[in-house]
C-alpha cells in the first residue's frame, strides 16, 4: 500500500505490512503467528487526538511482545 511505498522511498526496502484487527494488540498477535520480524512500528495520531497514546499502547506493546517497538506519531495539521 501507500505506507509501504513511503517506507521504501525512505530507504527501508525490506518492509512488509498488513491491515489487521481493529484492536492493535490482537492485530500484532495475528501477524506474528508463524512469522518473526525485526521490529514493530506503531503509527498513531498526535497526542490529544490519539486514543492509542492515551491508553499507553506503545509501552504495553513493548511489554507484551519481544523485540523493539518504534512509535511514529503524526503531526497535527493546521486548521483552515
Amino acid at each position: 500500500g501507500e505506507a509501504l511505498d513511503r517506507f521504501r522511498e525512505a530507504g527501508a526496502h525490506d518492509v512488509d505490512g498488513v491491515v489487521g484487527d481493529a484492536h492493535p494488540a490482537r492485530a500484532i498477535d495475528d501477524v506474528l503467528l508463524g512469522r518473526s520480524y525485526d521490529e514493530i512500528v506503531l503509527s498513531t495520531l498526535p497526542p490529544g487526538v490519539s486514543r492509542w497514546l492515551k491508553l499507553d499502547l506503545p509501552h504495553r506493546v513493548e511489554q507484551r511482545f519481544a523485540g523493539p517497538v518504534t512509535t511514529v506519531i503524526g503531526a497535527r495539521q493546521p486548521v483552515g
